[in-house]
């Protein structure tokens, strides 16, 4: 690879001449240019810049350093938003690059672990300087980074010895390449305080926000398969769904979470299968559909039914999802999946070879959808797949049927001995959750009921759900505790069901919560503006009497509509502000929220 062609130097624009280093950036084919967005943002606007000047400071045999002049190609300008969002831009040259540059972005399967070369342009430092690190997995404020972790000379050291070995000014937009494959991960973005450590912004991150850059320039399988990938509004507006907790558990590694999952759908659930490529989506960097492409238009979406529901993979966490529906295993005959296992395969050796280092590789998660539909001989998938996972690989084993012999072969090849008694201990454990879900729904329900009218229900499912325990425990054999694939599909959707009726117990305890902490806020409010009135001699006043009678009937005589309740207690708060402030020109229309610093003491 001619590292010289694609190591560039971004300045400042000036028409006399050069302006100040402003950072790097990495050249892709003969005309683009990524980098940072705040590497080039207009100091004076904040905004985009008119001009940049390029420079290739490293090509050698020039008498003097050629450079181009540079503008931000239309819709390639994400500029820093959320919790370390964004922050790219690329760059379009006037003229084609000296020499054409050959390198292209590569997806990773996991990053954790890798060791890489950082290049970048530091003050005084003419031709650049690389610093060496290790990826430790995302990192930073949000989920679209990766955080790199210095391990060359100058990390740890006293501040005069080693800021020549830091990350300082200069470093952003710089090509960060893994060491010994020199393939190019991504490009830094920032560092901490102390330069010691630096997040990078991965390829996928960067395919996410420019699609049609990534058809070019970025190479590597997608974690998703197309046919697999869903809208950006299926996370927003998706119902929660209880295989999605188990699945979220495994995607970030989890106490309770096995390496080997095994999760059944049936033929035609729908509804749990599209909810499963939702939960696979949301932790792919180049899909997660809870972080909108266009930032301006589509905040991050937290308030999500799934985010709200606890339901919230870690973005990266997925590497690789194995479609296996109609395809061989042994002899993929897919040029997207053939290409998926060859790197998965090569990724695994690779990490391999790591783990008696001191940043091992974090074991890559793998989904392999639907082996029992796949024309491979059952006995052979089980064996490739075990490869996998003896290679390093977590697994989550999506199947449909407990009849195909491929689940009989997962059961003796793929899973430990244990794994029943163990699959029915956990799914004990989350019953134990909910029924104490239940029980603070119902305590909360007796205080709310008295006061509100139709205040959700507390829902009643831990009974059932306990029974079912005893039932299953009764079929678990009573030596191995193993159980065949008729037994792991009853577990499967055993616990699919109890995560469903947590879920909706949670809903309820949330929602009796919020109407219990409105009418303590009412009241305590009702209360404040009373003790207002009589700080000022005024609690008797006959403009006031009518309305606080009227706010206390309905907050404290019976069951009320909890807005009527709220209407009552901001007329009464609009008489006090009149009477109190005596100026009636300030009776407003404001509501009873307009005191939000109002004491919510006291019990309904």
């Amino acid at each position: 690879m001619d590292h010289s062609s694609w190591r560039v130097r971004l300045r400042r624009w000036a028409a006399s001449g050069s302006g100040d280093v402003l950072g790097a950036g990495v050249l892709f084919g003969t005309d683009r240019v990524l980098t940072c967005a705040h590497v080039i943002r207009d100091p004076a606007t904040g905004l985009r810049p008119d001009r940049v000047q390029v420079e290739f400071p490293l090509l050698q045999g020039l008498q003097r350093t050629p450079h181009r002049t540079a503008t931000v190609e239309a819709g390639h300008w994400v500029p820093a938003f959320g919790k370390a969002q964004g922050d790219l831009a690329v760059l379009v040259l006037d003229g084609p690059a000296p020499l054409p540059s050959p390198i292209t972005l590569h997806r990773t399967l996991d990053y954790r672990g890798a060791t890489v070369l950082i290049d970048g342009f530091p003050a005084h430092r003419s031709g650049g300087q690389w610093l060496t690190g290790a990826c430790r997995g995302p990192g930073g404020e949000g989920d679209e980074r990766v955080q790199i972790d210095l391990t060359g000379a100058g990390a740890g050291a006293g501040a005069e010895a080693g800021a020549a070995g830091r990350l300082r000014g200069g470093f952003s937009g710089a090509g960060v390449r893994e060491e010994g494959t020199d393939r190019l991960l991504g490009i830094l973005a920032q560092a901490d305080e102390r330069g010691e450590r630096g997040y990078m912004i991965p390829a996928a991150t960067v395919a996410k926000y420019f699609r049609h850059f990534a058809e070019r320039h970025v190479t590597g399988p997608h974690a998703i398969p197309g046919h697999r990938v869903v809208s950006a509004d299926a996370a927003r507006t998706a119902r929660p769904h209880g295989l999605q907790r188990t699945v979220t558990r495994w995607l970030n590694g989890e106490a309770d979470a096995w390496d080997a999952e095994v999760l059944f759908i049936a033929e035609d659930d729908d509804r749990a299968r599209q909810a499963l490529y939702v939960v696979l989506n949301m932790a792919d960097r180049e899909q997660s559909p809870q972080l909108a492409v266009r930032p301006v238009e589509f905040p991050a979406g937290g308030d999500s039914l799934l985010s709200r529901a606890g339901i919230a993979p870690q973005v990266g966490s997925i590497a690789l999802a194995l479609d296996l529906e109609g395809a061989a295993l042994d002899d993929p005959g897919r040029p997207e999946l053939r290409e998926a296992l060859a790197v998965l395969r090569h990724e695994l050796r690779h990490g391999r070879a790591a783990r008696g280092h001191t940043t091992p590789r974090r074991r890559p998660a793998v989904a392999v959808l639907y082996a029992d539909r796949s024309p491979t001989d059952p006995a052979t998938s089980a064996r490739l797949l075990g490869e996998l996972a003896d290679s390093g690989a977590r697994l989550l084993l999506v199947v449909r049927s407990s009849t195909h012999g491929f689940t009989y072969a997962l059961a003796e090849r793929l899973l430990p001995a244990e794994r029943a008694a163990q699959w029915l201990q956990r799914i004990g454990t989350r019953v134990d959750v909910l029924a104490d879900t239940e029980r603070n729904a119902r305590r909360l329900f007796h205080r709310v009921e008295p006061h509100v009218v139709d205040p959700p229900v507390a829902t009643a499912y831990a009974a059932r759900a306990a029974l079912w325990t005893v039932q299953l425990s009764n079929e678990l054999p009573p030596s191995a505790g193993r159980g065949g694939p008729r037994l792991l599909e009853k577990l499967s959707y055993a616990e699919q069901a109890v995560e469903t009726y947590l879920l909706r117990a949670e809903r309820a305890e949330s929602g009796l919560r919020d109407v219990l902490d409105e009418h303590l806020r009412l009241r305590g409010l009702l209360r404040d503006h009373l003790a207002r009135l009589a700080r000022r001699g005024l609690a008797e006043h006959p403009d006031a009497v009518g309305p606080y009678r009227e706010a206390q009937r309905l907050l404290m005589a019976g069951p009320c509509p909890l807005a009527d309740a709220e209407r009552a207690v901001a007329a009464f708060t609009r008489v006090v502000r009149r009477l109190a402030d005596g100026d009636a020109g300030r009776d407003t229309d404001t509501d009873a929220g307009a005191d939000a610093g109002a004491d919510t003491g006291g019990d309904a």
